[in-house]
Formats: structure tokens, C-alpha cells, sequence
């Protein structure tokens, strides 16, 4: 058996305010991607081969899937006009669909199933037609069914109209509820009505309270309280003395200390009520509760700190990099660029030059391991442009428009960067999360322990550029 997934842009534009830069096929549900949930009924129902067609783009979608090889099952993808309607879709993918029976699944609907049912069985035996039908899709049968097939009675299994962010959170809420899923639903789950990833970090002091789903790449703080009914995505940091209850934190968002969260969506600086849909874009130091603008002398303190251990990392990596740059130069493993880069929040911008390290040879691999790439950027903080340890150096944009998503008042540039520090997720949003943490936790001899920890890490990292 074959399946069709058809899916049209007007079915999930209440999505797209809501879940901005993501395809809605890929919006998770309790952590998962939808698209993932609709593969593993595809599959339950006995389907080798299954394909996407849709009238939007579907590139994201592809990119993620791709061919469908790591569950088992050969996707494709197709485009199809807004107009189209389900027989002439079928009559375009007919070569796909020739001698094989077909499963329809028609419109942005959630498909409620249990992992543990023989669909095998049941839709070889069921007669040509729909099987479910609602206002917002359809669950249909195409082809010549088994020898006897059977009148459809009560089925087991139903569809859920994703038309609205309530939905969307009661399903989240009910998926949540069940003590032995009726889903695969990732993570560990070594109890009931708990599923937790990897790289997770929870303090003694913190309190879980079930039914939670948590994803990877978490750190929840001292004396949080978590649950019931939370699902916290990954690359999450949850402060210091926070509750999430009844709510749904969206992956790449800091949840500030003492902040509570209850009946809500949080999906980075946005709250959102899933009832009546009103969202609220909030300013970081609301999200950010410990945030507060230092006074002059704690940054004059700051500063002379970062300059008295940047001018200490300079004495003790001079003589190796005396000895090794001029070595790398004559191998041409030693290139250097320059270009412009944002220093500060309020989007002022410097000329860098960066260093790139060959680490193919011995010389390479030392002089990348002392970060002597960096040793350049270290007078830089003798000069007060750059802190010795802050947030990884954005690249200015030729439109002089400063990303805001990026930059926020945690935005500090620095030599090494908390992320390497912490060893998170390095890119975007994610790295985003650990410099919003430290703006609120760091100071001058933290950030000289945080220095200390990244250099080490650079020496053990095995990347090889």
C-alpha cells in the first residue's frame, strides 16, 4: 500500500503568525513534528511508500524527511494548484498510485490512533471510500481492497481538526495525558506520564511534577517546579525559582527566574493564551527578570577585569604564537579575514579580522588547540571594543538593519563566547539561549571561570575545519 498526504496552504494560515519561519507540517506536537505523527500511522497502515504534495513549498519539509530511509518508508514530494481537487490529484499521481491500494489523507487533520492496533489488517479488508470525514479533511481508501471487505463500523481511531491554537494546545494537553502513549513520542520514558531527552540538566532543588514531556538540550534551574502538564521543548533554559504549568514552551526559549507560566504558550520572547489566541511580544527584561542595567562602577570593574586577564592570556600565549604563526603562514594553513561585525546591542559595529587555522599538520593542530586564532581579538579587549568572554560576534548586515532576534540586551561581543563555554548548541538561537542566561547570572569572576572553561574546551574540541 501507498499513502498521499495533501495538504493546502489555506487549511494552516492561522499558523503562520504563531509558529513565524517554520513549515506547519513540521510544528511540533508534545515535541514531535506533526508530519512525523502522520509517517507513523503511514506506516502502521502498512504503507512502503508515501508522498507529500501540497500547493505551498514544501523544501523544508524535504529537507527533514528527506527520502524517508531513517523510518523505513520511501517519500516522495509533489506539487498540486490550490483548485486541484482529490480525483484529479489522483489522476496527475497516477503512474505513483498504478496497482497499488492507496491511503488519502486529506487536509491539515490530526489522525488519534493507538501505536499497539493491527491498521494493517483492518484497512486491507475495508472497502474503497472514505473511512473519516470532518469539516477541515479526510482519512480515504483507494483501490481494489482484500477479498472479503468488511463494512466500516466504529473505528479505532479518529481525526482532530487542527484549525485553531486552542486545538493545537488541547491536543498537546491530551497527548500529554496519557500515561502509556498511544504515540511513539521521543525521549526516555522509564515512568508513566514522563518522556524526558537528552543532555537534560535538572537541579536537585527542582521539582518535576508529571505528566511532563522535556527535549533535549534542557537545563532547568534551582527550585523550578515543572508540571503537571508541561512540555518543554529543547534548547530550553528554565531560571532560577520559575513555574511552568499547564503550558507548552516551544523549543529555543529562556524562561526568566521567578517568572511563572501557566496555561500558556512560550515561544521565545512571546506569551501566548491559547484560548483566545492574544499573544503578548514581551521585552526582555520582563522575560529576562534579573536583568538590570549595571552601574558604572560594577562595569568599570567588568571591564578591568576582562582587560587584566585578556592581557594575561597574551603574555602566555605570545612566544607559541611567535613560533607558530609564521610556520602556518609559509604553509598557507594560517588565513586571515576582515570584515564587519556588531559589538554591542545598540548595533555599533567594528572591523575584525578573524583567523582561520589549518589544523592538518602538528603546528595546526597546537596553535588551534592554544585558540591562537583568537590571540589577534585579545587586544581588542585591551582596548575596551571587545569583552574577553560575551556572546559570539554577529556579522553586520550590508542593510545596516541589526537583527534584533539575535541581539538583545543580554549582546555583548566577545573573544570566546558562553556557548563554547558551556559546550550548547553553537548556531543561532540556540547559542542565543546560554548569552541570555549568563546577562543575567554573570559577572567579573564568572566570567573569568567561564573564560578558563572555554579555552579548555577549544583545546579538547576534535572539530577539523
Amino acid at each position: 500500500m501507498k499513502t498521499l498526504i495533501i495538504i493546502k496552504e489555506k487549511d494552516y494560515a492561522w499558523l503562520r503568525p504563531i509558529f513565524t519561519g517554520i513549515h506547519p507540517l513540521l510544528v511540533p506536537i508534545c515535541n514531535k513534528p506533526f508530519i512525523e505523527f502522520l509517517i507513523d500511522f503511514a506506516i502502521l497502515a502498512g504503507s512502503d511508500a508515501l508522498r507529500i504534495l501540497s500547493d505551498g513549498p514544501l523544501s523544508d519539509v524535504e529537507e527533514y524527511c528527506d527520502n524517508g530511509s531513517r523510518w523505513g518508508i520511501a517519500i516522495s514530494y509533489g506539487s498540486i494548484k490550490s483548485s486541484d481537487e482529490t480525483l484529479l490529484i489522483m489522476e496527475k499521481n497516477h503512474r505513483y498510485c498504478a496497482g497499488e491500494r492507496v491511503l488519502l489523507m486529506n487536509g491539515f487533520v490530526f489522525i488519534e490512533y493507538d501505536k499497539q492496533h493491527n491498521y494493517t489488517a483492518l484497512f486491507a479488508e475495508l472497502p474503497d471510500g472514505e473511512i473519516l470525514g470532518c469539516n477541515k479533511g479526510s482519512l480515504s481508501l483507494r483501490g481494489t481492497p482484500g477479498e472479503r471487505p468488511k463494512v466500516a463500523g466504529a473505528l479505532p481511531l479518529s481525526l482532530v481538526e487542527l484549525d485553531s491554537l486552542e486545538v493545537y494546545y488541547r491536543l498537546s494537553m491530551e497527548i500529554l495525558s496519557f500515561g502509556e502513549s498511544p504515540y511513539v513520542i521521543p525521549g526516555y520514558s522509564n515512568e508513566a506520564y514522563c518522556h524526558i531527552g537528552r543532555n537534560v540538566v535538572i537541579s536537585k532543588s527542582a521539582e518535576i511534577r508529571k505528566p511532563v514531556i522535556i527535549g533535549n538540550n534542557v537545563q532547568i534551574m534551582a527550585d523550578s517546579i515543572i508540571g503537571p502538564l508541561a512540555v518543554i521543548g529543547s534548547n530550553v533554559i528554565i531560571d532560577k525559582a520559575s513555574t511552568v504549568t499547564d503550558s507548552i514552551v516551544l523549543e529555543k526559549t529562556y524562561i526568566g527566574e521567578q517568572l511563572e507560566v501557566q496555561n500558556r504558550i512560550a515561544a521565545g520572547n512571546i506569551l501566548i493564551e491559547p484560548e483566545s489566541g492574544i499573544s503578548i511580544a514581551m521585552d526582555d527584561p520582563h522575560l529576562l527578570t534579573g536583568i538590570k542595567k549595571s552601574g558604572s562602577a560594577e562595569i568599570l570593574f567588568q571591564s578591568v577585569v576582562h582587560r587584566l586577564f585578556a592581557l594575561f592570556l597574551i603574555t602566555v600565549l605570545l612566544i607559541p604564537f611567535l613560533l607558530l604563526s609564521p610556520i602556518l603562514k609559509f604553509q598557507r594553513k594560517w588565513k586571515k579575514s576582515t570584515g564587519s561585525y556588531y559589538i554591542n546591542d545598540a548595533g555599533k559595529t567594528l572591523a575584525l579580522t578573524t583567523t582561520s587555522i589549518n589544523r592538518q599538520s602538528l603546528p595546526g593542530s597546537i596553535a588551534a588547540a592554544l585558540s591562537l586564532d583568537r590571540f589577534g581579538l585579545l587586544f581588542n579587549v585591551l582596548s575596551g571594543q571587545l569583552a574577553i568572554i560575551g556572546s559570539t560576534p554577529i556579522a553586520a548586515k550590508t542593510d545596516n538593519s541589526v537583527p534584533l532576534l539575535e541581539m538583545g540586551s543580554w549582546y555583548k561581543a566577545g573573544v570566546f563566547s558562553y556557548a563554547e563555554a558551556e559546550e550548547w548548541p553553537a548556531n543561532g538561537d540556540e547559542r542565543a539561549i546560554v548569552e541570555r542566561y549568563f546577562a543575567v547570572h554573570g559577572n567579573p569572576l564568572l566570567d573569568i571561570a567561564m573564560t578558563i572553561k572555554a579555552f579548555f574546551n577549544l583545546i579538547h574540541e576534535i572539530h577539523t575545519p
